[in-house]
């Protein structure tokens, strides 16, 4: 009997240590979860901190200056996202190239050939800047073959000349002044295109050699005007339409023009 009461004892001991056991656990296992609620919520706490602090996310580096800048001092391209700029780099750089008549302008990263677009651009150069930029792509779009120039000085208009038209002579829309499009100047009344182009190819050869004859100093004959030049020899020349002159002073022959040779 007092075998039985023992047992009965050992086990509701043991029931007593089992139930103990399990509050240990759960309270364990509560504390776990609180205490990782509190870790997630500190770690969080850090991070948005850190975005706030952190120097990286408010600042950006000038692939031009090779400085960094904050980021409302940056200009995000809108065809290139290897490389950034800042504002006042890439306003300079855009204006260098249309100072230069570069209208076709790209990414100033190295060897980047992303094209950059006026209209993106428009707020950070100024409105004289952005025109001729448009202005100069307009034009470059045109062949060189159909685009001329207003021939009158004082206009000097862009003009385009459609070659499946036969329409030669034209009126400039701006001086509203007569021009062959065909040649590029002012029209030629009394000449057709051909003729007055052998007519003006004449002139520049004839003005080539005026400017020649002059830096040589050949003389001209004063009866038949033809260029004359002397090789060696005296200064009585006789030219081939039978006339005779001074090559000194370019006058009719005479023998009192042997004195120009001796004051020469």
């Amino acid at each position: 009997m007092a075998d039985i009461i023992s047992n009965v004892f050992n086990e509701n001991d043991e029931f007593r240590a089992l139930i103990l056991s399990d509050k240990e656990c759960a309270e364990e296992l509560q504390y776990q979860e609180v205490l990782a609620a509190s870790l997630e919520i500190f770690h969080l706490h850090m991070s948005s901190t850190q975005i706030e602090e952190s120097p990286e996310s408010s600042q950006g580096f000038c692939d031009i200056c090779m400085e960094t800048k904050v980021t409302n001092e940056m200009f995000k391209l809108e065809n290139c996202s290897d490389h950034s700029f800042c504002t006042d780099c890439l306003a300079q750089y855009i204006q260098s190239m249309i100072q230069d008549h570069i209208f076709s302008v790209t990414c100033p990263g190295l060897k980047c050939c992303a094209t950059i677009e006026p209209v993106s651009c428009k707020s950070i150069i100024p409105e004289n800047v952005f025109e001729k930029w448009e202005g100069g792509l307009s034009e470059s779009a045109l062949l060189d073959c159909e685009k001329f120039y207003c021939p009158y000085k004082d206009c000097s208009e862009l003009l385009i000349y459609d070659h499946d038209q036969d329409i030669i002579e034209c009126v400039c829309p701006v001086c509203h002044r007569l021009l062959c499009a065909a040649c590029g100047v002012p029209w030629h009344t009394g000449f057709d295109c051909d003729k007055f182009q052998n007519d003006e190819k004449n002139r520049e050869d004839d003005l080539k050699v005026e400017e020649l004859a002059s830096s040589s100093k050949w003389m001209k004959c004063p009866h038949c005007k033809h260029i004359v030049q002397k090789a060696d020899g005296c200064i009585h020349i006789t030219c081939r339409c039978g006339s005779q002159f001074c090559y000194i002073c370019g006058e009719t022959w005479s023998e009192s023009h042997w004195s120009c040779q001796i004051s020469e």
